[in-house]
């Protein structure tokens, strides 16, 4: 039975069925999703706290972080305005098909 068949299917169900139907899909949906979720903070929290203390670490100071940043906007803006790009055109033949 495909799901366009399903759905005309439910068409003809009284109005409170469908209801339920709907009700039932949106609930089974967003517990999918929420296991999902759980099972993905899970994974995440055993190394939170090493990797926030790693991040701090390479940060430094906040004039070094923003004198990195600033430096590294501004390397950004030459290399775009500067820089040559270098586009490189592929031919792409089409033969029929037999």
């Amino acid at each position: 039975m495909t799901i366009q068949s399903y759905i005309e299917h439910l068409r003809t169900k009284p109005e409170h069925i469908r209801k339920q139907i709907a009700f039932g899909s949106a609930l089974g949906l967003t517990v999918i999703i929420f296991v999902f979720w759980v099972a993905s903070l899970t994974g995440v929290s055993n190394n939170a706290g090493q990797v926030v203390a790693n991040a701090v670490a390479k940060a430094g100071t906040p004039a070094q972080s923003l004198t990195a940043s600033v430096g590294g906007f501004f390397g950004d803006i030459k290399d775009l305005l500067f820089t040559p790009r270098k586009v490189t055109y592929v031919d792409v033949q089409v033969t029929p098909s037999k």
